[in-house]
């Protein structure tokens, strides 16, 4: 198995290396995504009681067409596309491929585009990529697509309490498909209100020196 795992692992490389009219930092950090999707996916299976396994080849290829789509919400359905030409190179069995495949097809909107029984690793597989896209990492993202360095303080100060808002809206509504899956999630959204919360407040010790 772990054979198949590495062989995985350069499989998602190379094809994302291979796509078109996207940098290379894009790459890197779709790799990588996957990469850790991958990990919280094995921690969910363990108390879960899933097959890991399947979870794992399901989380590093969740994405693995994602550039070969230009509608994002196909993007499920193209990885699964992509994966099981690569996934019949090796010796799994005909299960094996379709429960990896499926997951993988379902993580973005829950449509696979055919008949299939949901399976507890494909909602392994969606909890995994949601966790991750809430994670530490995220924040960065977030203040580098809002352009944040470019910002007044009280421009800053105004998207931060938006964000904190929807965050807390997550935490008191909104569970993922697995009880431990939920609850990495939630640690998740917890850390990122703790850390939007302190950088409000120093934003608010800015604005009063300045107006001292």
């Amino acid at each position: 198995m772990e054979n198949i795992i590495s062989l995985t692992k350069e499989f998602l490389w190379n094809t994302l290396n291979k796509s078109m009219n996207i940098d290379d930092i894009e790459k890197k950090y779709r790799y990588e995504h996957s990469l850790r999707v991958s990990h919280i996916g094995k921690q969910i299976s363990k108390v879960e009681g899933a097959d890991t396994f399947i979870v794992e080849i399901g989380c590093l290829l969740h994405d693995v067409g994602k550039f070969q789509t230009e509608v994002n919400r196909d993007h499920g359905r193209v990885s699964a596309k992509v994966a099981k030409v690569f996934l019949e190179t090796l010796n799994l069995s005909n299960k094996q491929i379709d429960d990896i495949c499926y997951a993988i097809a379902v993580h973005v909107d829950g449509e696979a585009g055919y008949s299939y029984e949901e399976t507890l690793e494909s909602k392994i597989v969606t909890d995994s990529d949601n966790i991750d896209r809430f994670g530490a990492y995220r924040i960065y993202q977030s203040l580098d697509w809002d352009n944040i360095k470019q910002l007044k303080i009280e421009e800053t100060y105004e998207k931060i309490s938006n964000r904190i808002k929807s965050l807390e809206k997550l935490v008191e509504g909104y569970d993922l498909e697995t009880v431990e899956g939920t609850r990495l999630f939630k640690d998740n959204i917890k850390f990122q209100i703790q850390f939007y919360n302190r950088y409000l407040l120093e934003l608010e010790n800015t604005l009063i020196e300045l107006n001292h």
